[in-house]
């Protein structure tokens, strides 16, 4: 590589993973803004080995490295054991290890030495970038000193027209199917609102449980339980098939415990969907004034937030236009502007 190239380094490369698709956005802009770069990782993905190459195959002379903070992993070690000239820490947020620790243990621990191997990254970093002011804070808590924060740099559809009628009634969430999300409030909730008057609504659940079946098994005994129909868990679905969910559907839900940012639910706003949301995390400062947000995570409260959005087209109208509004603080020119002025101590002069 030539002095001014740029590695980035993460500790797994897979498709529709969020750190992934921050590191191949970083990629782009990279070469649009005149730099080479390289994405290494230590586990890649076999339909993405042509883009990341294997942690084994990184040089040691780096001139700058960014390194992608999310869990533990030799890719953290890599780096500390060869520590480039110029170091910048993007910190994605880890999830607290006891919202994972009963369903996967080994990643639960991931998570423990990812959250107190923080601090031995500031004195390091001489750039520090946050998704989000939550994930700031905890930057900070651990030493860093000016940290920046920059949110994720999104694909977003157009802005069209900002109505919300002729959907469908559709519930969405996007996201891994693991603990921290607590999918299981939605899905209480869920089977509270079909109960009292949406008797045709559907769930649609969006996102792998690899590593997490024991979560998914128990979700799915849990609708059995319920004896609630309608509830959908999809997997792992492409693009083309996840924005045709999000056009048709009616309401997008979010009752996640741990977010560091959460980009399905701008995705979805950026597409006029009515958002209702359960505080906390980074939920509450990613959504904003974009949707509906619960102080907490109540499954008849959500029920009825759920209803009134299906039940009131005024009301979906509204928070159509609230999120689209939204939307559009995170519009990916503004955000990448943002990104580069950030990284600025690390990039240098174009190769």
């Amino acid at each position: 590589m030539s002095p001014g190239a740029v590695q980035q380094v993460i500790a797994t490369a897979a498709p529709h993973d969020a750190v992934t698709g921050q590191a191949l956005a970083l990629d782009d802009l990279l070469r649009e803004w005149g730099h080479r770069g390289e994405v290494y990782a230590e586990h890649v993905h076999p339909h993405l080995a042509g883009r990341v190459r294997p942690l084994a195959r990184r040089p040691a002379d780096a001139g700058a490295v960014i390194l992608r903070y999310s869990i533990w992993s030799r890719a953290v070690e890599d780096v500390l054991g060869r520590p480039p000239r110029r170091l910048g820490v993007v910190y994605h947020n880890v999830t607290p290890p006891e919202m994972l620790e009963r369903v996967n243990p080994q990643v639960a621990q991931l998570c423990r030495r990812a959250r107190g191997g923080l601090a031995g990254l500031a004195p390091r970093a001489d750039v520090a970038i946050a998704d989000s002011e939550f994930n700031a804070a905890d930057m900070r808590a651990a030493g860093f000193g000016e940290v920046v924060v920059v949110p994720l740099v999104l694909r977003l559809p157009a802005p069209a027209g900002a109505g919300a009628g002729g959907r469908e009634p559709l519930v969405v969430t996007v996201g891994r199917v693991v603990p921290n999300k607590r999918l299981e409030l939605v899905v209480r909730a869920f089977a509270l609102m079909r109960a009292t008057g949406a008797p045709g609504a559907e769930l649609a659940v969006v996102g792998s449980w690899d590593g997490f079946e024991p979560y998914r098994d128990a979700l799915g005994r849990f609708v059995a339980r319920l004896g609630v129909g309608g509830v959908r868990f999809l997997g792992r679905i492409g693009d083309a098939a996840r924005d045709d969910l999000l056009a048709r559907a009616g309401l997008y839900v979010c009752a996640s415990a741990h977010e560091g940012f959460c980009a399905p639910l701008v995705e979805a706003m950026a597409r006029g969907l009515p958002v209702v949301a359960v505080r906390g995390s980074a939920v509450t400062e990613t959504v904003g004034d974009g949707g509906l947000l619960l102080p907490a995570p109540d499954p008849a409260d959500l029920a009825e937030a759920m209803r009134l959005v299906l039940d009131d087209p005024g009301a979906a109208a509204g928070l159509a236009v609230r999120a689209r509004a939204r939307a559009g603080a995170f519009a990916p020119a503004g955000v990448a502007a943002r990104l580069r002025e950030a990284l600025g101590p690390l990039l240098g002069a174009p190769a």
